[in-house]
């Protein structure tokens, strides 16, 4: 297989970061239906599985480090293309705006929709689960004013004002940690510069491209990854507050510099996703089971207050392992099966970035909806991600393509007139131009 045209666009990588997207609203549509679900989600459905906690973990385990790790990708890209400052200028045109019109206009919607879900809950006989800080708040609502509907107390908290106040990232977060990176990479830039055409920079490029042209390409960033897991309870941690987790920003930054360091060396792109057949089996058959079980005893033996030590340590290895045999594994399928253009890949991964900003709203509306249903839990969760699915792709086609947001997210579009996602044609990178860049 060639390696991508330097002048033609990274199809497959643009699907590839669509996918990462849709995923994440199958992650969501799936945590009403866990055993336990996290403190702060509204919804318990009364058929849980341990299918949909599986599920959350194992998507967890890769999702946001494969869209990171494209991010840093793509940034190099744009730096190489125009620089730091132009680099910065897209960035804040696709990336701080967006979170900040998302902020203020998508997170409202979240807040309510939550709200409604936990004052249904307090007014339930019986919710599974443990009470959340919200549900506490919609408690006090509900015994201020017992008489008042669940739409009357949620309207009286926004048109109050309250709610601007308790903004929050929420989902938004990994658009505030781009941020950081970004400004990172603003900050070094003069610095790394200096580094060209040294002897240290030669031999880091040398050892890189050592490490994915060989065996090592995913054994080496696992052990590398390895350290920065240890800190993470279980699972890589999700930061939903304004404050920095820097544990997590260290451990996303390390994706983010690895894609960067990828499109540095890009000839290496189709070597990096080699074997990938074998990597997916590897990564589900083998990795995720044993994840899955040191997960369910380390967490059964806490509870029991035992030390879980060393079941820790194997699961975070485990973790490292199976995060970068799907990263590696996903990335060289894609550049198998879609690195030819097709119109309706390209349309997905344009929708992809505003059907998850959206996302959250819908899917606790049906989640709250389908919960006491009496069918199996697999059915009512394809119901919440079909719908959810639905209305986002709808909303996106007549409310968001050719609108002033779509040119946001995605650049300008036009009807009947085809252009590419993330429309930036990539500058050729030769072998020798990047063991001296």
């Amino acid at each position: 297989m060639p390696p991508p045209s330097a002048a033609a666009r990274d199809h497959a990588l643009d699907s590839l970061r669509g996918f990462a997207m849709f995923l994440g609203i199958l992650l969501h549509a799936a945590i009403s239906f866990m055993d336990r679900p996290p403190a702060f989600w509204p919804v318990r459905d009364d058929a849980p599985t341990p299918l949909a906690d599986a599920l959350l973990l194992a998507t967890h385990d890769f999702r946001m480090q494969l869209f990171f790790l494209l991010a840093g990708y793509f940034g190099c890209l744009l730096h190489r293309r125009y620089g730091t400052g132009g680099m910065l200028r897209h960035r804040i045109e696709r990336v701080a705006i967006p979170f900040a019109l998302a902020l203020l206009f998508v997170t409202p919607t979240v807040q309510a929709v939550f709200l409604c879900g936990e004052i249904d809950n307090v007014r339930a006989v019986e919710v599974r689960s443990d009470p959340s800080p919200l549900r506490d708040f919609a408690a006090r609502l509900v015994a201020e004013s017992p008489e008042a509907s669940t739409g009357r107390l949620v309207l009286e908290r926004f048109t109050s004002g309250e709610f601007i106040t308790l903004l929050h990232p929420i989902h938004l977060w990994f658009l505030y940690y781009l941020l950081f990176l970004y400004a990172a990479v603003a900050l070094l830039a003069p610095l790394l510069g200096r580094l060209d055409g040294t002897a240290f920079l030669a031999r880091f490029d040398a050892g890189f491209r050592q490490w994915i042209g060989g065996y090592g390409r995913i054994a080496v960033p696992a052990l590398l990854t390895f350290p920065l897991m240890l800190p993470m309870n279980w699972v890589v941690d999700t930061p939903a507050a304004w404050s920095p987790r820097w544990h997590v920003l260290a451990y996303y930054g390390w994706f983010f510099a690895f894609g960067w360091m990828l499109f540095r060396h890009r000839d290496l792109t189709v070597s990096f996703g080699r074997g990938w057949r074998m990597n997916l089996i590897a990564a589900n058959a083998v990795v995720l089971p044993a994840l899955l079980v040191l997960v369910i005893r380390g967490t059964t033996a806490e509870r029991a207050a035992e030390d879980a030590t060393a079941t820790k340590l194997a699961a975070s290895l485990a973790s490292v392992a199976y995060t970068w045999l799907m990263i590696a594994g996903l990335w060289g399928a894609f550049l198998h099966y879609f690195r030819r253009e097709r119109a309706w890949v390209r349309y997905l991964a344009d929708a992809s970035y505003w059907c998850y900003l959206a996302s959250l709203t819908p899917i606790v509306a049906f989640q709250f909806w389908v919960k006491d249903w009496p069918v199996p839990a697999v059915v009512k969760f394809a119901v919440v991600t079909g719908l959810s699915l639905l209305v986002l792709l709808a909303s996106y086609e007549w409310c968001v393509r050719y609108t002033i947001i779509g040119a946001i997210l995605n650049g300008r579009k036009r009807r009947g007139i085809s252009k590419q996602p993330f429309d930036i044609p990539c500058p050729p990178v030769s072998v020798s131009a990047t063991l001296s860049a």
